[in-house]
């Protein structure tokens, strides 16, 4: 549901306290919710932590689906959700007020946030590395002090040295690097972590971090694996990747990787060498542009989906990458018998 602005005022001058049940994936967690709150701030205020980000609707990261009652956002915003997912219930938490008393469901465990704390700490630059004419391998160590804890998927938070801005990347490095973090970052023609990447960034280097955020990870549903990556989505993939490289269940894991030009494309040794060792492993590369390298399709990772990725009913899809590719992938595994709740996504926006 979506209010004007005169309605969203209305109701949160009602001066009437709804509660809302927070069903994640392991258990419910109950907040009231004044008048004049969102779901989220009221969540904070009782501390219960949500997935959150940008706080300001654009992100998608805190979205939740109602199930019972009613939960409004306004109706004259530009949101991350399209009108057929706020039909079927879903809502931005950091938008959403509540109208009645109400539930919303999460995908992902509350454990998760209550096992991997957010730590703020001042990380070293350990080496700056060009993947290709756009990406940046940056690693960053952090101090012998620091207790950092993360769940493969997750992200942190940097600011951009000599600037108060702040941006959120994914690790590429996997859970057991807990002092040495690897983050593959596109590089734009303009943009403060862009700028500093290409003209300032050296070994040695201090970036302060927050993290660890985002509730995007591997499910515990048994079964094959379906991962589809576009640009530096790649990122969260590869830290994943060693997750299910280690795994007792030996199910078929298959990862589609684009870029929409060939000379975008990044990693593409370090995807065969794990694809040599992980026997239960496929990559399938793709590109835009018509490519000479071997290997490398024509099309993109949407393009190159098929009947046989999803044949078996127990495949669970991890989707990351720009909002439009992650909609046209979430469409078209529905349209091949994927049921949406195998679906997991991760969007990346540019600041």
């Amino acid at each position: 549901m979506t209010l004007t602005p005169t309605e969203v005022v209305a109701a949160s001058e009602a001066g009437v306290v709804h509660t809302v049940d927070l069903t994640f994936a392991d258990g419910t967690k109950t907040v009231s919710v004044p008048a004049g709150s969102t779901v989220l701030e009221a969540a904070t205020a009782a501390g219960v932590r949500l997935v959150s980000q940008c706080t300001v609707g654009t992100c998608g990261t805190c979205v939740g689906k109602v199930v019972r009652g009613d939960l409004a956002m306004p109706q004259d915003r530009v949101f991350s959700l399209r009108q057929d997912e706020i039909r079927e219930g879903q809502r931005l938490l950091c938008q959403s007020v509540a109208c009645a008393d109400s539930e919303v469901e999460l995908d992902y465990p509350a454990s998760m946030l209550d096992e991997y704390p957010l730590v703020a700490a001042t990380a070293r630059v350990g080496a700056i590395t060009w993947l290709g004419e756009s990406v940046v391998e940056l690693v960053l160590k952090l101090p012998k002090s620091v207790r950092f804890a993360f769940r493969a998927g997750q992200y942190v938070r940097m600011q951009v040295p000599g600037t108060e801005e702040w941006r959120s990347y994914s690790m590429a490095s996997g859970e057991r690097d807990r002092k040495k973090l690897a983050f593959t970052i596109r590089v734009l023609p303009s943009g403060a972590m862009s700028d500093y990447l290409r003209n300032v960034a050296a070994v040695g280097d201090t970036i302060e971090i927050e993290g660890p955020s985002g509730g995007f990870g591997l499910s515990d549903e048994p079964g094959p694996t379906l991962m589809i990556a576009g640009g530096t989505g790649l990122a969260p993939m590869l830290s994943m990747l060693e997750n299910l490289q280690t795994a007792r269940e030996e199910h078929p894991i298959r990862l589609v990787f684009g870029c929409a030009r060939e000379a975008d494309l990044f990693h593409l040794d370090e995807l065969e060498a794990r694809r040599s060792f992980m026997r239960t492993l496929d990559v399938r590369v793709v590109s835009d542009e018509s490519t000479s390298i071997d290997g490398v399709l024509t099309g993109n990772p949407v393009s190159v989906l098929t009947e046989d990725d999803v044949r078996d009913p127990r495949t669970s899809a991890y989707l990351c990458g720009p909002p439009a590719m992650l909609a046209a992938a979430h469409d078209r595994l529905v349209e091949l018998g994927l049921p949406a709740e195998r679906i997991h996504a991760e969007q990346f926006l540019p600041s």
